[in-house]
C-alpha cells in the first residue's frame, strides 16, 4: 500500500525477541519493529509496560506502540512531550494503514494478517481515535504523519474523541506551552465490558474504556528522574454516547443515530471526573505501567 508517509519506514528493522533489553519481561512479545531499539527509545519510561496480551513493538522517535494483532489495536502507546515537538505543523488527517505491520506479516510471518486501513472503519460510528495524538507532533509534518497510521487508532466514539478524551489532551499541551512541563504519556483501550467489534471481518475489538497517564516533569527532567512520588495525572474515560449510553448499534440503526455530539459547549475540565489511580488502571488493563518504579 503507498501512502505519502511510507519513506519513513525505509530504514525500518526488525530485532528479534532474543536480543531485547529486559526481554524476560516481554513473555509474549513476538517482535520489535522500527528504526530505534527500544533501550534507545526515549519516549518509554526507563522500561516498556508490561503486558498479559500479545504484543508486536513499534519503536520509533514518535512513539513506542505494543499492538496487539488479536485485537487489532494497540495494547499501550507510550511518547514523551516536550516543547520541541510543538511546532506550527497542521493536522495532515494522512489516516493510512501501518507499513511495517504490513511487511512484517507479508514477509516475516508469511501470514494472511494484514495491517488496519482506514476503511475498516468505514460504516461503523465510530472514530478512528488517535493513542498518541496529531496535536503533540506538530514540529514535523513527517512526525505528525506518523500519529495518523492506523496502529495508533482505537474506535473511541465521537464524544470520547472530540470531547472528553480532546480536553485532556489540550490540557496537557497547556502544561507544556505555558508551564515549560517535560510529560511522559501512557494510554490505551480496557476491555472490561463486551461492546462488541468492528471492520469488515468484525475483528477490530470495541474498547469499553481508555486510560491515560501523565507524568509531570520539570522541563530539565528526564525519566531517570521519576520516582513514585512524582507528580501525575490517570485517568479512565468511558467509551461512551453523549448521553451516557454504551455504544451498541441495533441492527436497525443504519444511520449511527445517537453517536452523533450535539453539544461541545461543556466544560473542559469534564475529564477530571474520571480521575483514578495507576493501581486501578493497572487492574482494569492488566498491563503494568510503570515497572520500572518497582524500587524506587
Amino acid at each position: 500500500m503507498q501512502n505519502s508517509s511510507s519513506h519513513i519506514h525505509r530504514s525500518v528493522f526488525l530485532v528479534l525477541v532474543s536480543i531485547m533489553v529486559h526481554s524476560a519481561a516481554f513473555a509474549r512479545v513476538d517482535a520489535v519493529l522500527g528504526p530505534l531499539k527500544l533501550e534507545d527509545n526515549p519516549n518509554l519510561v526507563l522500561l516498556a509496560p508490561i503486558s498479559d496480551h500479545p504484543e508486536i513493538m513499534l519503536s520509533r522517535p514518535q512513539y513506542v506502540i505494543s499492538y496487539n494483532k488479536e485485537r487489532r489495536a494497540p495494547n499501550w502507546v507510550s511518547w514523551r512531550l516536550q516543547l520541541s515537538d510543538l511546532g506550527r505543523v497542521t493536522r495532515s488527517n494522512d489516516f493510512s494503514a501501518d507499513a511495517d505491520l504490513d511487511q512484517y506479516f507479508s514477509q516475516t510471518l508469511k501470514s494472511n494478517d494484514q495491517a488496519v486501513v482506514t476503511s475498516d472503519y468505514s460504516g461503523s460510528c465510530f472514530t478512528r481515535g488517535h493513542q498518541a495524538p496529531s496535536g503533540d507532533r506538530t514540529d514535523s509534518v513527517p512526525d505528525n504523519q506518523t500519529t495518523f497510521f492506523m496502529s495508533n487508532m482505537i474506535p473511541q466514539t465521537s464524544y470520547l474523541n472530540s470531547v472528553i478524551w480532546q480536553h485532556l489532551e489540550e490540557y496537557t499541551r497547556d502544561l507544556v506551552q505555558t508551564e515549560n512541563k517535560t510529560l511522559f504519556i501512557i494510554d490505551g483501550p480496557i476491555y472490561d465490558q463486551d461492546y462488541g467489534s468492528i471492520g469488515p471481518k468484525n475483528d477490530i475489538k470495541i474498547p469499553s474504556k481508555n486510560f491515560k497517564v501523565v507524568v509531570i516533569l520539570d522541563a530539565n527532567q528526564t525519566a531517570a528522574d521519576i520516582t513514585n512520588k512524582t507528580e501525575m495525572i490517570a485517568v479512565i474515560m468511558p467509551n461512551i454516547l453523549e448521553d451516557g449510553r454504551p455504544p451498541i448499534r441495533t441492527p436497525d440503526n443504519k444511520t449511527c443515530s445517537g453517536f452523533q455530539i450535539t453539544n461541545k459547549n461543556v466544560s473542559k475540565d469534564d475529564w477530571k471526573q474520571y480521575i483514578t489511580t495507576v493501581a486501578d488502571i493497572e487492574k482494569q488493563s492488566g498491563i503494568e505501567i510503570f515497572p520500572a518504579l518497582k524500587n524506587k
